[in-house]
């Protein structure tokens, strides 16, 4: 079944495009505002911004242009239904049953967004990219002067998902200034560097250095093609030893789980490297009791409780993908690893392919290694292969 794109379904007229820009621009700014501190508590429950903007967007959408709704039928969706069947079956086995109505349908609306944005990021990628940063700079500058009004000058800890902001907009912004060359884009990537040290997040600073260090892998490579052995060299090197690392790392763990009997509550409340990596000790032990189909949709806090005295240590391994094995096992969370792949050559065949948005995929995979489990993070892993038109035209 061919790619359906509602330019290509719709006549376009004045009025048409007029829609199409009101609904591009609320479109782009729906990712940033998840990572925004734009949340209020309202009658005991969160009131997202975002989840507000996403349903303007996704509401007018079907209402002006109806016939977009066929892309869900797609080949390049089914991953996404049948990941949708695996939970509800999963909940329905392991009497989880609300819990996985409410995380399938949560999954459902993320991939509503993320398709939807697409849409009107593949008309005018370079206005999409645009608004996304320039919502992305209101996000990380509203998350600064709230924490500076605080007395806190460095590391924004009340963010939470807002502190993930810093590193999308300086990695948007080096991709962007890497592929037009122009001095001023440069200058602003240097800018948005600033608040992104300031912020002390250290999965956007490791993640915009790893991008930085690629795109000069590259350079060097375009420039001495002889050298593009090398890489191919280790990976094999990797390859070949992985059996033996792979044996090391298991010895390494049950080291670990041992030593960690002897966990120190009171230091490990405080200190939080210490509380990760027990998190991440206790996260591999339910996967090794649990491997195949996971504990199920919000059950990783019960499971964790009964590692812990302190309630309060309980809580997820703060990695997308452990955080993922634990809930769903590795029949469930295949599902949701085998989609990007779907995605990445469906885009390459449809051409949505380019040497930034690899770069970003890369990007959005590495930095959710150490993002809370959510639907902030569940975008950021979705997003830039649900969407591979964000570098279609810069």
């Amino acid at each position: 079944m061919q790619t359906i794109y509602i330019n290509d379904i719709y006549e376009e007229t004045s009025q048409v495009k007029k829609y199409k820009t009101v609904l591009l621009i609320l479109s782009a700014a729906i990712l940033p505002m998840y990572l925004s501190m734009f949340r209020y508590n309202v009658f005991g429950a969160t009131l997202r911004i975002a989840d507000v903007i996403a349903f303007l967007v996704i509401a007018s959408t079907f209402v002006f242009f109806p016939k977009y709704f066929l892309k869900f039928i797609q080949l390049k969706y089914i991953p996404m239904w049948l990941i949708f069947l695996y939970i509800i079956f999963q909940g329905m086995f392991l009497e989880n049953t609300g819990n996985s109505v409410k995380e399938g349908i949560q999954i459902l609306w993320v991939c509503l967004y993320l398709g939807t944005a697409s849409t009107f990021a593949q008309w005018d990628s370079q206005k999409f990219y645009k608004w996304t940063i320039i919502f992305l700079a209101i996000s990380a500058l509203y998350t600064m002067l709230f924490h500076i009004t605080q007395g806190q000058f460095t590391r924004y800890k009340l963010a939470n998902d807002g502190k993930y902001a810093f590193g999308l907009l300086s990695v948007l912004l080096l991709l962007k200034a890497d592929d037009t060359n122009i001095k001023k884009d440069y200058f602003l990537f240097i800018v948005s560097l600033l608040p992104l040290a300031l912020s002390l997040e250290r999965k956007g600073i490791f993640g915009v250095l790893l991008i930085f260090i690629l795109i000069l892998t590259l350079k060097l490579i375009q420039k001495k093609p002889q050298l593009k052995g090398v890489p191919i060299f280790f990976a094999v090197i990797l390859v070949l030893f992985l059996p033996y690392l792979t044996n090391i790392l298991i010895e390494f763990i049950d080291e670990k789980i041992y030593r960690d009997l002897f966990l120190d509550e009171q230091v490990a409340f405080y200190t939080s490297n210490l509380h990760r990596e027990s998190l991440l000790i206790n996260s591999y032990q339910i996967i090794r009791d649990h491997p195949y189909f996971g504990v199920g949709a919000d059950k990783i806090m019960d499971y964790m409780e009964l590692f812990y005295f302190d309630s309060r240590l309980s809580n997820g391994a703060h990695n997308f993908y452990i955080d993922g094995m634990v809930k769903y096992g590795i029949i469930g969370f295949s599902l949701f690893l085998l989609w990007p792949v779907i995605l990445f050559l469906s885009n390459k065949v449809n051409k949505g392919f380019s040497e930034k948005l690899i770069l970003f995929n890369i990007y959005c995979l590495f930095v959710v290694t150490f993002m809370a489990d959510g639907q902030a993070v569940l975008i950021v892993f979705l997003f830039s292969f649900l969407n591979p038109y964000l570098f279609k035209k810069l």
